[in-house]
């Protein structure tokens, strides 16, 4: 498989994950897959992130979900808890905050309401956005973004 072919693959895996659950547990689960990460418990630490806790208004499920996978990327191998690791902690700390950087630096924000230009407790916007399937022109542009940079690392 083309490394080309392997992006597409993991990003599509990771859209259908997304449009059926979070931002946050399908940018989780597709760096555990792409890094061969155990996901069977790991996944679970981004479940009921939906809709940036359905507010709206907190930080982008993509970023949680990729912070997450970052962090156990770099503790895999460790015995104990981050602080008794601080080589370990302070590389997660470092590739975390280059990604926010990054993205920001990209799309203007971390905000998910701002973001996607949409409160998520206003049920007639939410309901006129998934019609529109509002996030292929945020959601899955973001998890496309996080899956490009990460895909080789």
């Amino acid at each position: 498989m083309t490394e080309e072919n392997g992006i597409e693959s993991a990003i599509r895996q990771a859209y259908r994950r997304m449009h059926r659950y979070t931002c946050a547990e399908a940018s989780l689960q597709a760096l555990l897959e792409i890094w061969k990460l155990p996901k069977e418990k790991y996944s679970w630490a981004t479940a009921g992130y939906l809709g940036a806790i359905l507010g709206g208004q907190t930080t982008c499920g993509v970023l949680i979900g990729s912070s997450i996978a970052i962090g156990i990327r770099h503790g895999i191998e460790t015995n104990g808890i981050p602080e008794e690791h601080e080589a370990e902690r302070s590389a997660a700390i470092a590739e975390i905050n280059n990604l926010y950087k990054e993205f920001i630096k990209e799309f203007g924000s971390t905000d998910c309401k701002k973001l996607n230009q949409l409160d998520f407790t206003d049920s007639k916007a939410f309901a006129q956005w998934t019609v529109e399937k509002g996030w292929k022109k945020t959601c899955d542009v973001f998890l496309d973004f996080v899956i490009k940079k990460y895909f080789n690392k």
